[in-house]
């Protein structure tokens, strides 16, 4: 494990994707809140630990930020924060009301690298007014206080039903064990609350990024035999006859990680392949052996049969083989929940395809470890 160690003039936070590594960050009390005494005299907002919760198969090592010498299950580059007050009668407003929410950027260009205010945010100053902290990702998405009593909540959150994922292997070998899956055109909704509240006195918070969606990831490997073996995915289809959805302004509360709004029902859910495809594994008695070659992010839903389509660089396609009842293709059940990974191991054949088994890697059991930062 390796530690560093900064220190720098204005109020910034280190955001860090998984728990291997700690870093020290000295935060100066500066500027004055314009009262009288100390009591008045505003401490700026420290982030102690920030870390985002990563699905088990891939414990990610980061050093500081996105950097590219690490592995990151989703290499944030801003982050928002809003800090909330509640008044004797309960009533919950901004801590500061020019000072509604910030974003933090990651500085690649900083020395040493950091976690600094975006150009042209204004530090936060914490009194003696106690308050709570909430993050989100994308940082850029708008977020207010609403409804009663009043919740942070972010709008225009969108959920593809077509959504592209990106592979950069450049044909070199893929290791299974240290493959991580981030990189697609649907936005990895984050949100987070603070299980401490600040003030000036206790200006350190500690922050744990979590999923608002499911991920389903899809492992493709021949039954026997070597017919596949130069073949690739390029697709995958869920068909769930209306009980998928998807959205194109539905809101997020930010507390709770819980959707709502207009949601609309979808048959299908399609991921197509929009860089390097990757070759069915052959060969390979266990799935783990076989890096992941198709994933997405979903609205969690409950008990929807769902029956899956493969399409291959060759242009074949594959259906789930039949049901015993019938001749119509068989199904699975999509109970997906949100800040959960559904890994989909699935068996090919010359008849058809088959759901082996269904493994569910939650995001947040790869651990966390705290960032002491002063």
């Amino acid at each position: 494990m390796k530690q560093y160690t900064y220190t720098f003039p204005l109020a910034a936070f280190l955001l860090l994707c998984n728990a291997c590594t700690q870093a020290d960050i000295d935060l100066p009390v500066t500027g004055d809140g314009g009262g009288d005494g100390d009591k008045d005299k505003g401490v700026p907002l420290s982030v102690k630990n920030l870390g985002l919760s990563v699905e088990v198969e891939s414990r990610s090592i980061v050093t500081g930020g996105p950097g590219k010498d690490a592995a990151n299950p989703n290499p944030l580059t801003q982050v928002g924060v809003c800090v909330t007050k509640q008044n004797s009668s309960g009533t919950v407003s901004a801590y500061a009301g020019g000072n509604a929410t910030q974003q933090f950027i990651w500085n690649a260009g900083a020395s040493p690298p950091a976690w600094q205010l975006a150009e042209g945010e204004d530090a936060l100053y914490l009194y003696s007014e106690e308050g709570t902290v909430y993050a989100w990702s994308p940082a850029e998405k708008s977020v207010s206080l609403t409804g009663s009593p009043k919740a942070l909540v972010m709008s225009g959150v969108r959920v593809l039903d077509k959504q592209r994922f990106v592979f950069s292997d450049g044909g070199a070998p893929v290791d299974p064990l240290t493959d991580i899956q981030w990189e697609t055109d649907q936005d990895d909704y984050l949100y987070c609350t603070a299980p401490d509240r600040v003030d000036r006195w206790h200006p350190e918070v500690s922050l744990t990024m979590r999923h608002a969606l499911a991920k389903v990831s899809f492992r493709v490997l021949e039954d026997g035999g070597s017919e596949f073996s130069d073949c690739h995915v390029k697709q995958v289809v869920l068909t769930g006859s209306g009980g998928l959805k998807k959205s194109t302004s539905a809101k997020l509360n930010i507390a709770t990680g819980e959707l709502g709004g207009t949601m609309t029902a979808v048959d299908r859910l399609t991921f197509v392949a929009d860089g390097d495809m990757r070759a069915i594994g052959v060969g390979a008695a266990d799935p783990k052996a076989v890096a992941v070659q198709a994933f997405g992010l979903v609205i969690p839903v409950s008990d929807v049969p769902v029956t899956l389509e493969l399409t291959l660089d060759d242009g074949r396609i594959f259906r789930m083989s039949p049901s015993e009842e019938s001749g119509s293709p068989g199904t699975f059940t999509a109970d997906w929940e949100k800040g959960n990974n559904y890994i989909y191991n699935i068996r090919m054949s010359s008849q058809g395809i088959e759901i082996a088994n269904v493994e569910v890697a939650g995001w947040t059991e790869g651990g966390s470890t705290d960032v002491p930062v002063e």
